[in-house]
């Protein structure tokens, strides 16, 4: 029985960062800039950036994503994670 429940707490949230719609805001071939609201946990927003935006740096010339800085908009309520686009 407590092996079924975890597994459930664990589907539960392992699913929640899939909710997580990362936009892209800027994008230049060698950088890309990833916009994730706040009101979700920062471990899941950061995780869903991440897979934003090696999709776009792969897409683009082949390259992964790394991690450089992020920024908070408290007005607008989001986190703006910078990604380097990598060789």
């Amino acid at each position: 029985m407590k092996t079924l429940f975890f597994t459930g707490v664990l589907a539960v949230a392992g699913g929640c960062a899939h909710h997580i719609r990362p936009a892209v805001t800027e994008y230049n071939g060698d950088s890309v800039t990833i916009a994730t609201p706040q009101h979700h946990p920062r471990h899941w927003a950061l995780k869903a950036a991440a897979q934003e935006a090696d999709r776009i740096c792969r897409k683009g010339h082949g390259k992964q994503a790394e991690h450089a800085s992020a920024r908070k908009d408290s007005a607008a309520r989001t986190n703006y994670d910078l990604f380097l686009c990598l060789n």
